[in-house]
C-alpha cells in the first residue's frame, strides 16, 4: 500500500511508525470502517471525570456566544447579558474541567473574550464607517477597552475557583 500512493516509510524519516498506519489503513477491516468517523484520540470533550481543556473552551465559548447573541438582536454592542454569560461560562468551565486542565481554564477567558467580541463585532451593527478588517479592528479595540472589568471578573473568577479546586485536591 505504502508503495502505492508512492510513499516509501524509509523515506518520511519516521520509519516504523508511518508503516504501522498504513499496514492499518490497508487492511480488510479498515474498508468496514471507512464510512466511521473517527476523531483523534484527543478530541473528545468531556468523560466521566469531566471535561477537557477542548470541552472547557466550548462551554464558555457557547455561553458567551449566547449572551453574545442575545445582546446584539436586542441592541448595539455587548452589554450585561453577554457579560453574565461570559462570566459564568468561564466560572463554569474552571468548575468542571480536569484538574490537569485548570491551567487552561486561566488562560482561556481572554482568548475566548477576543473571538466574541469580533464575534459580536460581525454580527452587530456598527455605525464606524471603512474597510471590513478597519471595523473589525476598532470594534476588537472598542469591546476591549469598554468591556475590561468584564474580561478582569472572568479571568479572576476562573483563577479563584481553580486555585480553590487545585488547593482542595493536593494530598
Amino acid at each position: 500500500m505504502s508503495h502505492t500512493l508512492g510513499l516509501r516509510p524509509e523515506w518520511c524519516g519516521i520509519g516504523r511508525p508511518l508503516a504501522g498506519y498504513l499496514a492499518r489503513v490497508s487492511s480488510p477491516d479498515a474498508e468496514h470502517h471507512a464510512h466511521h468517523l473517527h476523531l483523534p484520540a484527543g478530541a473528545h470533550v468531556a468523560d466521566r471525570r469531566g471535561l477537557t481543556a477542548t470541552g472547557a473552551v466550548t462551554i464558555a465559548l457557547a455561553m458567551g456566544f449566547v449572551g453574545a447573541a442575545i445582546d446584539v438582536s436586542t441592541g448595539r454592542g455587548l452589554r450585561t447579558v453577554f457579560a453574565v454569560c461570559f462570566i459564568a461560562g468561564s466560572a463554569l468551565a474552571a468548575l468542571l474541567a480536569h484538574r490537569e486542565d485548570l491551567k487552561a481554564t486561566v488562560i482561556m477567558p481572554p482568548l475566548t473574550y477576543c473571538v466574541l467580541a469580533l464575534i459580536g463585532a460581525g454580527l452587530g451593527r456598527t455605525e464606524a464607517a471603512g474597510s471590513f478588517v478597519k471595523t473589525q479592528a476598532l470594534e476588537l479595540v472598542s469591546a476591549l477597552i469598554l468591556g475590561a472589568p468584564v474580561l478582569y471578573i472572568a479571568t479572576g473568577s476562573a483563577l479563584v475557583i481553580a486555585a480553590i479546586r487545585w488547593r482542595s485536591a493536593r494530598p
